[in-house]
């Protein structure tokens, strides 16, 4: 679970001068420049070569973040001093004077608050995803819209990013953080000579867009206002070449993403992760079980004051038991401080997991008896007992196997489960539920057939598995290892029929036999784990293009027998610095490890 200002002192971004002095200079504004300097390099493609290397991201303005701030300097042909400044500032996207004030992030913002911020905060926002929510450019009003684009933010921010903010509606001292770090564009009017951070994340939309052809620079010149001005054209507003609030919500209209990464060449790609560290042993301390599969991270949705469960847990099922039987395992794996330690010991060869905002763990269970005829779908409490009505059983069920959470109560959607039946090709829904009594008040509904399916019993069968649902469009992807291919189905959450097999999106090599399904928050792109190779894959779902490929377990994978397989689950998520976490399951090592640069 990210944490970005942990015990570092609370300081706006901009709102102090950051020079090296001693006592050396701490505060999250130190942190939110260091972590905006990363991105931005991994970000722009500048003509002149990078504005330097990656700095540690410390809060604390050391000789490194000096150069960092002389490399921003020069590369953008202002005072070279290494103190951030207003001039260093405002390339970083911080005006204090936009719009005639406040500073953003002088204040918190809350409904009824008017001001200059209140555009900035509008404009950062309408870039993004969140223009349809807002429905206008900015006003200065903060109104109903601009609370519910708001929690759509600190939605995203909370479910697919991990970090430990507010869901509220309102923008305090963690959600300035985030904000500044990561709705990069918006912050000040754009036009011809203003260069910066900001610029370059308008690049990256016009070019994701088909607008802009040039690099990733930074520098707005003639062939970005040319690109601006078509853009403008295009979409019947006034072509000036200028960048103020009517283009910057023109823009998120048309950019329904929640990142900035340039589709051509995206940052954060897991090909340029580089460390696996093992976390835990995955090995139930009681039994025995092993063969891990399942793995996800607690959200901070919950009160975790009186659970088990604690915000960003790491939980594991086993499908093994301790003889290394396949489908005999029963338990579920909370890993503490490096150890596993029994969460959960009532499950039927549980595949699949996932947690819902209010802390409860869904099981795909595949059941006992090799055909799946025992499958089931469980409900556990945050303190890892059985609700009174968790035992799940739908005539639908046809080998549960993977499992997944809309979070719709952060979207305005119906709260719904997803699994899928490996041995049917289906996928079910679940809404309606209440506890304790799950099985009685689950409302169930087969929303998708006809995906690829193969194999009879839990040792030979491949079908639909890992799962990711994303708010924009209501989409759910889908993973299949019969055909080596990744699908979506939109809208998922109210979606009265059976919507088919869906689109594919992508088919074929290099995914080979892929299981888990993870997404990368940073670019947007999905990360599939396959059975056949021990590979992670990342594919682009709007663009349906192979972006990169990283290795995870050495072992060779015996194509007929399977032996050496060693990859099943996976979850994305970011560290308390905004770096990519991959945390994956090893069934050849029994473990649960982790993917970082």
């Amino acid at each position: 679970m990210g944490n970005f200002a942990g015990q570092l002192p609370r300081v706006p971004f901009g709102s102090r001068v950051l020079r090296l002095k001693r006592p050396l200079l701490t505060g999250t504004d130190v942190k939110v420049f260091q972590r905006l300097y990363n991105t931005l390099l991994e970000l722009m493609n500048p003509p002149n070569g990078p504005m330097g290397s990656p700095i540690p991201i410390t809060g604390v303005f050391d000789r490194e973040s000096q150069k960092a701030a002389a490399n921003i300097q020069s590369y953008f042909g202002i005072c070279v001093d290494g103190i951030v400044g207003p001039q260093t500032y405002r390339v970083m996207g911080q005006d204090n004077h936009a719009y005639g004030g406040p500073a953003f992030g002088s204040r918190s913002l809350a409904t009824s608050i008017t001001g200059g911020d209140v555009i900035v905060l509008q404009n950062r926002l309408n870039c993004l995803r969140y223009a349809t929510i807002l429905n206008q450019a900015a006003t200065g009003h903060f109104d109903t819209p601009t609370s519910k684009a708001v929690l759509a933010f600190q939605g995203d921010n909370i479910v697919y990013r991990h970090w430990d903010i507010a869901f509220d509606g309102n923008v305090g001292p963690d959600t300035f953080d985030i904000l500044w770090i990561t709705a990069i564009t918006g912050g000040r009017t754009l036009h011809e000579g203003i260069n910066g951070f900001d610029t370059a994340g308008l690049q990256v939309i016009l070019q994701n867009l088909g607008f802009y052809a040039g690099r990733i620079d930074g520098y707005f010149g003639s062939v970005t206002r040319h690109a601006v001005k078509h853009f403008q054209e295009a979409f019947g507003i006034t072509a000036d070449g200028i960048c103020g609030p009517q283009t910057f919500y023109a823009l998120g209209r048309s950019n329904p993403v929640f990142w900035y990464s340039a589709d051509a060449f995206p940052r954060g790609r897991i090909g340029s992760l580089s460390h696996i560290q093992v976390i835990s042993s995955t090995i139930d301390p009681v039994n025995g079980d092993q063969n891990p599969y399942g793995v996800l991270l607690a959200p901070n949705t919950f009160d975790d004051t009186n659970t088990i469960l604690k915000h960003g847990d790491l939980l594991v099922s086993n499908i093994n038991n301790a003889n290394g039987v396949m489908g005999l395992g029963s338990t579920l794996e909370r890993i503490v401080n490096g150890r596993p330690e029994r969460f959960f010991a009532g499950a039927m060869a549980p595949i699949a997991i996932s947690t819902s905002n209010l802390g409860a763990t869904w099981i795909a269970d595949y059941g006992f008896a090799p055909d799946g005829s025992q499958g089931l779908v469980q409900v556990i409490s945050p303190n890892g007992t059985l609700f009174s009505g968790g035992d799940i059983h739908r005539d639908l069920f046809d080998g549960p196997w993977g499992m997944q959470f809309n979070f719709g109560e952060f979207y305005g959607l119906p709260v719904a489960f997803f699994s899928t039946n490996v041995l049917s090709g289906t996928i079910d829904r679940f809404t309606e539920f209440h506890p304790p009594d799950f099985n009685e008040d689950s409302v169930t509904l087969q929303i998708g057939s006809g995906f690829a399916h193969v194999g009879t019993n839990i040792n030979t069968v491949f079908g639909p598995q890992g799962m990711i649902w994303l708010p924009m469009g209501d989409a759910l992807y889908i993973a299949d290892g019969a055909d080596n291919s990744i699908s979506v189905l939109a809208p998922v959450s109210t979606a009265q029929t059976d919507l088919g097999s869906g689109l594919k999106i992508y088919q074929g090599p290099p995914l080979n036999k892929p299981a888990g399904l993870g997404f990368n928050p940073e670019n947007g792109n999905l990360i599939a784990v396959n059975q056949g190779d021990n590979r992670a894959i990342e594919i682009n779902p709007r663009t349906g293009q192979l972006v990169s490929a990283r290795l995870l377990d050495k072992t060779p994978v015996n194509p007929v027998t399977g032996a050496g397989s060693a990859l099943f689950g996976v979850y994305v998520a970011l560290d308390n610095n905004g770096e990519l976490l991959v945390y994956f399951t090893n069934d050849n090592t029994n473990t649960v490890n982790v993917l970082t640069r």
